[in-house]
């Protein structure tokens, strides 16, 4: 919902309070207005488990007559990020894509989760501190209309599960991941963002000094 509808609906909650019951389902609760926030008892849940998650779909592929072998299953679970809801809206739109038989490929091809070769090719252009292999990477996720925003997603925890980046390095790059989400929400050009955040991920990997930022 936008600002404006949830303005709206604060309205009508006031109106109807007493005979009417609001339920408001979210993944960030930052991106509801305090107005409609602070009337609300906040409800918070854990991501499912993948054991959870691996027996409730494998129901779902048995009453719906699907075939999902251990490998799509594993990466169900883990694109949907223990979100239930998430993993059957992608396999609904996998078996209506192609067929009853998904595989581990297909349900990337819904999900908009970028190719694990496609992260892994960025990030070792950063890795390597040449600046025009990092340009090319960069072009290349552009122009597979990959978003932007989801590679710093994935970029993220490659960058925070790897053992030989220190401590330091893992924040001045997190930093410039919050920086270059924040444009993107506020609608700046994916390439330019991407493009700082690969220099200045490559600057932080090879202890470079830092320079300057792309801005929206």
């Amino acid at each position: 919902m936008t600002e404006d509808a949830q303005n709206a609906l604060r309205r009508t909650m006031e109106t109807y309070s007493k005979v009417t019951r609001f339920f408001f389902i979210c993944n960030y609760i930052s991106r509801i207005i305090e107005p409609l926030a602070s009337r609300c008892a906040k409800f918070r849940f854990k991501p499912l488990t993948e054991e959870i998650m691996s027996n409730r779909i494998l129901y779902i592929c048995k009453e719906e007559g699907l075939n999902l072998d251990s490998e799509a299953l594993s990466t169900l679970s883990s694109i949907s990020q223990g979100d239930l809801r998430r993993a059957i809206t992608y396999l609904q739109g996998a078996a209506r894509l192609f067929g009853s038989s998904i595989s581990s490929k297909d349900l990337i091809s819904v999900s908009g989760v970028i190719p694990e070769d496609v992260v892994q090719a960025l990030f070792s252009a950063c890795r390597s501190g040449n600046f025009d292999m990092a340009d090319k990477e960069v072009k290349n996720v552009i122009a597979e209309g990959y978003p932007a925003s989801q590679m710093l997603s994935q970029l993220y925890d490659i960058i925070v599960e790897s053992d030989d980046i220190s401590d330091d390095q893992k924040a001045r790059i997190c930093k410039k991941f919050a920086e270059a989400d924040k444009c993107l929400v506020e609608g700046a050009d994916e390439y330019l963002q991407l493009l700082d955040v690969a220099s200045n991920t490559m600057r932080a990997l090879n202890n470079m000094p830092q320079e300057y930022s792309f801005g929206n």
